[in-house]
């Protein structure tokens, strides 16, 4: 699993994501199960998954290194999971997993 930390101006609601890889290299490919991205905003915490399932690998699945992700919105895929004071009103702070 990969972890990326992020503090950015908010960017809304999520709907989609773009990821991609450039291939170079032997054995660049990889395969993404989902992307799930934790952010907090104010007093409430969200999570929002975007389901893979798919290889980014040209010699693997449909050769794409390059996909669009759309947001499950479904059950407990987007969901607040924290309500607390921020000390960072203005100023989102981002968690990107990629359990691969």
């Amino acid at each position: 699993m990969d972890i990326f930390c992020i503090k950015a101006v908010s960017l809304g609601d999520l709907e989609k994501v773009l990821i991609s890889h450039d291939g170079a290299g032997p054995g660049s490919g990889w395969f993404l199960d989902k992307i799930v991205i934790k952010h907090k905003e104010g007093e409430e915490a969200h999570e929002v998954v975007f389901p893979c399932n798919r290889w980014l690998d040209e010699y693997q699945d449909d050769g794409k290194t390059e996909r669009e992700l759309t947001a499950n919105k479904h059950g407990s895929s987007m969901k607040t999971f924290l309500r607390g004071k921020s000390c960072f009103p203005t100023t989102v702070f981002y968690t990107i997993v990629f359990p691969v």
